[in-house]
């Protein structure tokens, strides 16, 4: 009777101050290099894309082997007697200063868009969270299709260039006119790479360590 009474205390000290194995326990999340890599390169990336589309010829006007930037780009009409004896007065192409127009307003969207996929970049550094990867994501892909834009804008302005000079009886096709640069083109590139690796940031996330009780 006694020998139970001893097993059974035993028994009742083991089950009130042994620990309960339920399982290995998660501490605090180990840092992501490869991650940090990852948007480090994206960082540089964007910055290299706005910085090209900022300073870097957009378009290539071929009539006068001219290549054009956004500041020349915003007084258009006054970069073009300047460069050439053509004359010519956009006011008369029909809706060629409001194509222009949206040109310009395109590009500061652009760059807004430019800003906020660094700030996303910087911040997914920071705390690696999956929300801020897929916010940058929409945000590159945004900003590619702008850059596709920026190409159908151009050979539109283009065509209505060479059409305009028709009437002046000089036959001209619109990639005669202008071609887009190394800016619309580089950026293409660098849009491309960006987003594949924000893709594949995706599948990296900062993961807990397991603490195994004994």
């Amino acid at each position: 009777m006694a020998e139970q009474d001893h097993r059974f205390k035993n028994f009742e000290h083991t089950l009130t101050t042994a620990p309960m194995h339920r399982g290995a326990k998660l501490g605090k999340k180990r840092f992501s290099w490869f991650n940090l890599i990852i948007h480090l390169i994206v960082v540089i990336l964007t910055a290299i894309t706005g910085y090209s589309m900022y300073k870097q010829p957009v378009f290539n006007l071929e009539i006068v082997n001219k290549p054009i930037t956004f500041h020349q780009l915003n007084h258009f009409q006054e970069t073009l007697n300047n460069i050439s004896n053509l004359n010519i007065n956009i006011d008369n192409i029909a809706n060629l200063q409001s194509r222009i127009d949206s040109l310009i307003l395109v590009f500061n969207i652009f760059f807004i868009a430019v800003i906020v996929s660094l700030v996303l970049s910087i911040f997914t550094i920071i705390f690696n969270r999956t929300v801020l990867k897929i916010i940058n994501l929409f945000t590159l892909i945004i900003m590619l299709v702008i850059t596709f834009g920026f190409s159908i804008i151009l050979q539109n302005i283009a065509s209505r260039i060479a059409n305009s000079l028709s009437q002046y009886y000089v036959s001209i096709k619109p990639d005669q006119v202008l071609t887009q640069a190394d800016a619309i083109n580089n950026a293409l590139i660098l849009l491309v790479c960006s987003l594949a690796l924000v893709f594949i940031s995706l599948f990296f996330r900062n993961k807990r360590k397991r603490i195994n009780t004994i």
